[in-house]
């Protein structure tokens, strides 16, 4: 008689062998899928400050300067009172990504803002609520694919009872220099601002002939992606310039809508108004605003995170030129660097590969 065969399956050890392959090979894989993942979204989020640095060039095609970096207040007197809250206006606070929205494609958006009200879209009252609607409306050239999402959803936010304003996020802010004339701490009052000397700044507006440094040498646009567990659920949005109260309980201020090239890239979130006035501040009638940029002042400021340029890519931080070229920035950039392609018109001498 004929014997069948026998059938002889996995033992034990095999099978967790083979597991333990399969194991293997994934970890092998998934960092190199994920390697992949975020080589196409930091080619996206160049595309998208692509977009921007063509917009600001069209921008300035079209109206014979750049955009102003901000438009803060208002108040209908001739300017002696500039920084009056409560104005016949409203607060403004508008950034210069907002007013550049015709030139991103994005002109429906553009004509349900008006830009005579405020820029927070408040929902309980003032006569910003009238733009509302528009500032609540996602543009995706403004966001990074890498960048973290806003803590909530603004649309529900009055039912959270977290704030009555309308936002929409940003992961980009404009070039404003080495030096901040705006802040209350950090800058003389409002009607007496002296200019920066980056190409953006508060309610003012340069030519091309103003960047004698060089287009091709300047930051014009950068990224200022959320901190990894930000507290501060709004930050960042693409129509409001604003000094904001941070919510993480150190008393630290935080700008919206335009950053500093004093902090190298992808510095930490530095707490305690002590650390952020420059020296010489008598908090809050006196500030020497300009010490941010001196020698002396550098190494401090080196770590001033909130107010410089960070991103979720690895190792560094795209930025856009004013020639509308797009360069990855490294972490470990010199800071004498990084604050010499902040400026203008700094007549700065710096090396191809110096960055």
């Amino acid at each position: 008689m004929s014997r069948l065969p026998s059938r002889r399956g996995f033992t034990l050890i095999e099978l967790l062998v083979v597991i333990a392959i399969i194991a293997v090979l994934i970890a092998l894989l998934l960092p190199a899928v994920q390697s992949a993942r975020e080589a196409a979204r930091r080619a996206q989020c160049v595309n998208n400050m692509k977009q921007m640095g063509l917009a600001i060039a069209n921008y300035e095609s079209a109206n014979g300067s750049y955009p102003p970096g901000s438009i803060m207040y208002n108040s209908g007197d001739g300017g002696s009172n500039a920084c009056a809250r409560g104005s016949i206006y409203d607060n403004r606070q508008w950034q210069g990504f907002a007013l550049m929205l015709p030139f991103m494609e994005q002109t429906v958006i553009a004509n349900s803002l008006n830009f005579n009200f405020g820029a927070a879209g408040g929902y309980g009252g003032g006569l910003g609520k009238a733009n509302r609607t528009g500032l609540l409306t996602g543009i995706n050239s403004y966001v990074c694919p890498s960048d973290l999402p806003l803590g909530i959803d603004p649309r529900a936010a009055v039912a959270g009872g977290l704030t009555s304003n309308a936002y929409s996020q940003s992961s980009y802010a404009l070039a404003a220099g080495t030096w901040n004339v705006v802040a209350y701490y950090a800058g003389p009052d409002c009607w007496q601002q002296d200019l920066g000397n980056g190409p953006f700044d508060d309610g003012t507006i340069y030519r091309v002939a103003a960047v004698v440094d060089g287009t091709s040498n300047t930051f014009f646009v950068g990224e200022t992606s959320r901190f990894l567990n930000d507290q501060d659920l709004f930050f960042n949005q693409w129509s409001r310039y604003a000094y904001f109260g941070s919510n993480n309980g150190s008393g630290s201020t935080r700008p919206q809508g335009l950053a500093f090239s004093v902090p190298t890239p992808n510095q930490p979130f530095k707490v305690g108004d002590a650390a952020l006035m420059p020296p010489g501040t008598d908090y809050p009638d006196v500030s020497d605003y300009k010490a941010w940029a001196t020698p002396a002042a550098a190494p401090t400021y080196k770590s001033f995170g909130q107010w410089g340029f960070r991103s979720r890519h690895p190792a560094g931080v795209n930025m856009a030129m004013g020639d509308g070229s797009v360069r990855f920035v490294k972490d470990s950039i010199a800071q004498s660097v990084m604050m010499a392609l902040g400026t203008r018109a700094g007549g700065e001498v710096i090396s191809a590969d110096s960055y």
